[in-house]
């Protein structure tokens, strides 16, 4: 077992930061796969594709996040393999659905049911991680020290994440367009 070093009565909010900062993230996908359902992509295609794109972006942060951060603490703390190499194996399965929605395009007639094949797998990890894992590392893993790491770890991705959405938009822009006037056209 591996303990932290935290006393008195934080210890224990402290010690489930890390645990509550994953159902957080839980949570919040949880309810982007509800809302999904509830859009009509006919009438809202913009507000759809942003849903999509920013819930597998939050996806594939708190997949990193519990792969770099987590899943090696908890292996250590808790020598429960076959849950984490399942929590794992799911990641994967997640992770091509999330590649196979980024080359799709809102009109595909596999989107949505995609999307929603994604969403039952992501409820099904985190029914497991929530029911199983969780409760475990609450008692093996030291969850406070792990709170930090995670959250400045976190906080690094969302920014590299930040950069690359703008670095897309930069991408796309039309480019400005040449004049006749120009000193080159007059040279040639």
């Amino acid at each position: 077992m591996v303990t932290g070093s935290t006393s008195g009565g934080s210890a224990g909010s402290a010690k489930n930061r890390i645990i509550d900062m994953l159902k957080a993230d839980h949570k919040k996908v949880k309810k982007a796969f509800k809302d999904f359902e509830k859009l009509d992509s006919q009438e809202d295609a913009e507000g759809c594709e942003a849903l999509v794109q920013q819930t597998c972006a939050e996806l594939e942060v708190h997949a990193e996040l519990e792969e770099q951060v987590f899943y090696p603490a908890a292996r250590e703390a808790m020598k429960e393999d076959d849950l984490i190499e399942e929590a794992e194996v799911e990641h994967m399965t997640a992770k091509v659905l999330i590649q196979q929605l980024k080359q799709m395009s809102l009109d595909d007639e596999k989107f949505a049911a995609t999307f929603k094949v994604l969403g039952e797998y992501i409820n099904h990890h985190v029914k497991e991680e929530e029911g199983e894992m969780f409760p475990k590392a609450r008692k093996e893993v030291d969850t406070a020290a792990l709170g930090k790491k995670l959250a400045a770890r976190k906080a690094q991705l969302m920014e590299e994440m930040a950069r690359e959405g703008d670095g897309a938009k930069q991408r796309r822009a039309p480019a400005p367009r040449a004049t006749s006037g120009t000193a080159r056209d007059r040279r040639a």
